[in-house]
């Protein structure tokens, strides 16, 4: 038998000097190492087993001023994890059965002290032991709590396979994810149903293959819910021996990722939507490059235009960015384009209904209208302090679209004597460009009061979900 390494320290309730003494030798000759306190009045055991410190009481039945059982309910309330023992040499079997129920831990005849060392080594090893037994359970149902809470936040559900049965344990969180409703115990059959047909042989496939290695499964699938949902499930299990060996257990998880996997779908359309708009302003760019560099009389001259059009291919993609690739303001465009030489916006006169051109289209438009800006600049109406550009813009419905009208009217330049014989970057890219690419049209008129250019596209965005804000000119 162990016994305490440390001395024991017990609270005595006894009046009687020589009972004392007999006590304290005979758990010498047991063995017992400790170190006693003795009382016999009320407000010392009191005081002092409100002091705590010890770690065990042995109380005499009957005392002058106070009892043992008064000191039984005292001890409860005060010290309740205590071992009690009664030793005394009036306990009745009646009575000594009354105060084990009250809480006693055991009662020693005083005419039968061998027997006291004994109970009190039990006493002490079986409160130890308890204590541990609460302490693992406290920390047990600690752990659980954290796991519980970690699994709630994650959103992951538990389940205990019994492959023998085919039958599932399933926690709260698995039978929302499944919508099965409460009860914990369904067939394996009732899961199987509800998922999509094109994802039932890998899942099949991977379970058995996983099974017969007694290896980790990871698969995940498609349901369809009752109401006709499809979410995206991900589940982990490991397997166990089962009762008779033969079949195992599996214990899992479950994890509803339809959140993931639709953004790893729209981070993938992202993807290849960055490819396809950088190569088509890949392509743009050379195309300018090349036509600048074929009609540029001199590398100066080169150096200039093709700063000046790589800049507005720039503030195009700026507009982009800023609407998240989305549909652009065709006003921004235009104010875009003029700001350079219209600070005030006083000399670029616009005038139409809220237009939004999509990504594709907008760097096209933004060339077109530098092109056409800087035109007249270098000879138009701008090229003098007096001179406007008028632009207005209409859109008309059609019976399969709408059809965009825009006219760029120049007002106030010099005078228009003969019309321009050499077609320029601006020309080229309105009749080919804009022209193909928008499946409509591009006139261009030479009047001597100035140029007039008129615009008429498919519109494919109207309106887009949410008004982009304004850019500053």
């Amino acid at each position: 038998m162990t016994r305490p390494v440390q001395p024991v320290r017990i609270l005595h309730l006894e009046d009687s000097d020589l009972d004392a003494d007999l006590i304290t030798e005979h758990l010498r000759i047991g063995g017992v190492a400790h170190r006693t306190d003795r009382v016999w009045e009320r407000a010392d055991f009191v005081r002092l087993l409100s002091r705590g410190g010890y770690d065990l009481i042995l109380a005499d039945y009957k005392l002058p001023s106070f009892d043992g059982l008064s000191a039984l309910d005292i001890a409860r309330n005060l010290a309740p994890d205590l071992p009690f023992i009664f030793v005394s040499a009036t306990l009745g079997e009646e009575v000594a059965i009354e105060a084990l129920k009250n809480g006693a831990t055991d009662y020693v005849i005083k005419s039968r002290l061998g027997r006291l060392a004994t109970c009190v080594e039990r006493a002490i090893r079986e409160t130890h032991e308890r204590r541990r037994r609460e302490s693992a359970e406290a920390e047990n149902f600690e752990t659980k709590q954290r796991l519980s809470a970690a699994l709630s936040v994650a959103q992951i559900g538990t389940f205990e396979w019994d492959a023998e049965s085919d039958q599932l344990l399933l926690d709260s969180r698995s039978r929302a994810i499944f919508d099965l409703g409460n009860e914990e115990r369904v067939m394996a059959d009732t899961l199987r149903a509800r998922l999509v047909d094109e994802d039932r042989e890998n899942v099949r496939v991977a379970i058995n293959e996983a099974m017969e290695g007694r290896e980790r499964v990871e698969v995940e699938f498609r349901i369809e819910l009752p109401n006709g949902t499809v979410r995206h499930i991900g589940t982990i299990c490991d397997w166990y021996a089962g009762h008779d060996g033969r079949y195992p257990r599996g214990i899992g998880v479950f994890k509803d990722i339809t959140d993931r996997k639709n953004q790893e779908e729209q981070q993938a359309l992202v993807v290849r939507e960055l490819h396809h708009r950088v190569k088509n302003s890949l392509t743009t760019a050379q195309s300018v490059i090349n036509f600048t560099l074929k009609t540029s009389p001199s590398f100066d001259d080169f150096q200039r235009k093709i700063s000046a059009r790589i800049a507005s291919l720039a503030r195009s993609h700026s507009l982009l960015t800023q609407n998240e690739w989305g549909a652009v303001s065709l006003e921004d465009i235009l104010r875009s384009e003029l700001a350079p030489y219209d600070p005030d916006a006083m000399r670029g006169q616009l005038s139409g209904p809220p237009v939004y051109l999509p990504s594709d289209l907008s760097s096209t438009y933004a060339m077109a209208f530098h092109e056409m800006t800087t035109n007249a600049v270098k000879y138009g109406s701008l090229s003098v302090p007096q001179g406007v550009v008028k632009i207005d813009w209409q859109v008309e419905r059609q019976e399969d679209c709408e059809i965009l009208t825009l006219s760029w009217t120049e007002r106030g330049g010099p005078p228009i004597k003969t019309p321009p014989t050499r077609r320029g970057f601006g020309s080229t890219l309105l009749d080919r460009l804009l022209a193909v690419q928008l499946n409509g049209r591009v006139d261009t008129n030479y009047g001597e009061s100035g140029a007039r250019i008129v615009i008429e596209s498919r519109l494919a965005i109207r309106k887009p979900p949410v008004v982009p804000p304004r850019t500053a000119a």
